[in-house]
């Protein structure tokens, strides 16, 4: 069932929103910036397109989620 939590390091696909059918990872980015990436990739196994976001903090990431309008997917 879609779900607007937000995992980390699990691929997830977005059924509405902006970039809907696209695959999503968030990854924490300890090392560098300790923000958070959000990989986008229109398929998980031979990806053709994509991009990414990224957010300082979790409330950032959760504002990008709700701008996005994204309800994702988890597999």
């Amino acid at each position: 069932m879609p779900t607007t939590d937000i995992h980390l390091d699990r691929h997830g696909r977005i059924v509405a929103g902006e970039d809907e059918g696209f695959f999503l990872c968030v990854q924490f980015d300890a090392e560098h910036t300790r923000g958070y990436y959000v990989f986008l990739v229109d398929d998980i196994e031979n990806p053709s397109a994509g991009g990414d976001h990224w957010a300082k903090d979790m409330a950032e990431l959760r504002t990008l989620f709700s701008t996005s309008h994204w309800r994702i997917e988890w597999l």
